[in-house]
């Protein structure tokens, strides 16, 4: 196997160098990539779960300029909108379960079967389909706007 070399990245000048504009805001169609990973938080030590989404289409509601422009580099390309991932982390708190529970329904689940556990359904999500709403949101110093998955829906 081979060992992934950093060189061509630290080899270009800072010039050259842009932070990524966020994905514009609206509804998308995503595909859950990947099993999906459990860990704690660093502040308080709450455990959570946490998908990857894969973006497949946007919706009607996203304007399709906007996008274009969210998805272009500075070099004039654009980026595909398969090629855009993003976290949805879900807290494992008696008064959050919930959220986690609603997400797993929009993904096709039955959560009112008692015959299969919240464990069970999020093992299956891989390849699952699932709408999400994207937001914008201020970083917690003001200087950054950064996208954020703030709902989920059923794809029909």
């Amino acid at each position: 196997m081979a060992t992934p070399s950093f060189a061509p990245i630290l080899d270009r000048a800072p010039t050259e160098i842009e932070k990524p504009k966020p994905i514009t805001v609206g509804s998308y169609v995503t595909i859950i990539q990947g099993q999906a990973r459990y860990d704690k938080s660093q502040k308080k030590q709450t455990e959570f779960v946490e998908f990857t989404h894969k973006f497949i289409s946007a919706g009607e509601d996203v304007d399709a300029d906007a996008l274009k422009d969210s998805l272009s580099a500075p070099d004039g390309s654009v980026r595909n909108l398969a090629d855009i991932t993003m976290k949805n982390t879900f807290y494992l708190t008696e008064n959050s379960v919930w959220r986690l529970k609603e997400f797993l329904t929009h993904c096709g689940f039955d959560t009112d079967d008692d015959s299969v556990t919240l464990r069970q359904m999020i093992e299956d999500c891989p390849g699952k389909t699932v709408g999400v709403y994207i937001g914008h949101e201020a970083s917690q110093d003001g200087t950054s706007i950064f996208a954020r998955i703030n709902k989920t829906f059923a794809v029909e």
